[in-house]
């Protein structure tokens, strides 16, 4: 142990407790306080992030393909077995996509009907995410049937214990501009089987159908499909196999990964994060004026102590070292109690859930929590930093005349 940094310490934990060692103390419970509120805020935040990208997910497939130039494409079963057997590619599902106007009794409400293969559900956990009903888009007979968005559901006052049909709206491909609906319009009845519950962007947007039955209220051709949607082997890597498949389709497609898929949504998440990271970094910034208050008092308390050093033929950069240790000091106990006290508050939320929710105000019951390593990592380093640069401002005032 060099002899500033000893001395330093002896300042900083003396025995005998003065004026200028509560106010140390209090320094010391300062940045720990707000190294805990960076890294909690953060966890809060990465919590709310995974949340929503594992609803999101729900519904996404892990691999997307769709037209590189229109709404829709031809598929023959040549491509579509090329696609299958790309390595690490699992299912395969064709899906049709394209706004229609919905009709339950008497309430309306206009959302997009997809229609999808029968093995959708490998793409999908949407039944994972039924509430009311149960998830079926045939039954065994051949009958289609719908599975509803929560918010088209509740706009369309649905009830999936009743016999009665949606009636589904979408405009003729091709017809000419009529005030008839009924030449202006293709018009088809299916039942609604179950009500999902996955995201506000889907629960309001979506009616799953069987792909025959939107086929057949588009007008789209035997081939014609809006997408392809894959999912692939567990353990596989999906953005290798994104390329993989990006090789055999060619350029006429584009191929997206669930980020890509997502991407306004995900680049707004990092920037709301880092504008976050950012403003409790400008706190900080504030917060360590009480270093500099701290050394600086400790620095007019110590000029006796100061003096006798200079006598015994210290210089003016050992004794400056000596205060620059103490800035030190103040900041890594703070920091590396706060990132204990972090840790802690975060663990103690997993574990016992203490924050919550308003009862039914949300879709979990406590605000969920995840500490990554690179923000407790990115929130000790700023804070040590800035404690550090706040340290070197009243040892840079000590002069001769000091000594």
């Amino acid at each position: 142990m060099s002899l500033p940094f000893h001395i330093a310490l002896r300042y900083l934990f003396a025995r005998k407790i003065s004026l200028v060692n509560v106010i140390s103390i209090i320094s010391v419970v300062g940045v720990a306080g707000m190294t805990a509120a960076l890294i909690v805020i953060l966890s809060v935040f990465n919590g709310f992030d995974s949340l929503i990208s594992s609803m999101i997910n729900q519904f996404d497939p892990e691999i997307k393909i769709t037209a590189a130039r229109g709404k829709t494409f031809d598929l023959d079963s040549t491509m579509l077995d090329r696609i299958a057997n790309v390595e690490g590619v699992a299912s395969v599902v064709r899906t049709i996509e394209e706004t229609a106007l919905f009709q339950y009794d008497d309430y309306q409400h206009i959302a997009s009907i997809k229609g999808v293969d029968y093995n959708y559900s490998d793409i999908c956990n949407i039944a994972g995410s039924i509430y009311s009903g149960s998830y079926r888009l045939w039954d065994d007979q051949g009958v289609p049937y719908a599975v509803v968005g929560a918010d088209v559901a509740s706009y369309l006052w649905i009830q999936t214990n009743s016999a009665r049909p949606i009636c589904v709206y979408a405009p003729l491909r091709g017809a000419k501009v009529s005030l008839n609906p009924d030449e202006a319009f293709q018009r088809g009845y299916i039942v609604p089987s179950g009500i999902f519950h996955i995201h506000q962007d889907f629960d309001s947007k979506y009616v799953i159908v069987p792909i025959e039955f939107a086929s057949a209220v588009l007008h789209y051709g035997d081939q014609e499909i809006s997408s392809l949607e894959l999912s692939v082997v567990p353990g596989a890597d999906a953005d290798v196999v994104a390329a993989a498949v990006s090789a055999v389709v060619g350029d006429a497609f584009v191929v997206r990964n669930r980020f890509q898929q997502q991407d306004t949504l995900y680049k707004i998440m990092q920037s709301e994060k880092l504008s976050i990271f950012v403003m409790l970094s400008f706190i900080i910034v504030i917060a360590s004026f009480n270093i500099i208050g701290a050394l600086t008092m400790l620095i007019i308390d110590k000029q006796r102590d100061i003096q006798i050093l200079s006598h015994l033929g210290a210089t003016r950069d050992f004794v400056r070292r000596i205060f620059m240790r103490t800035g030190q000091l103040i900041t890594i106990t703070g920091a590396a109690s706060g990132l204990v006290l972090g840790v802690l508050i975060c663990w103690a939320q997993t574990s016992f859930g203490f924050l919550k929710f308003p009862e039914g105000s949300y879709i979990i019951d406590t605000y969920p929590v995840e500490i990554r390593l690179m923000d407790v990592l990115a929130s000790v380093a700023v804070v040590v930093v800035i404690g550090f640069v706040a340290s070197l401002i009243p040892v840079r005032k000590i002069s001769e005349k000091n000594l």
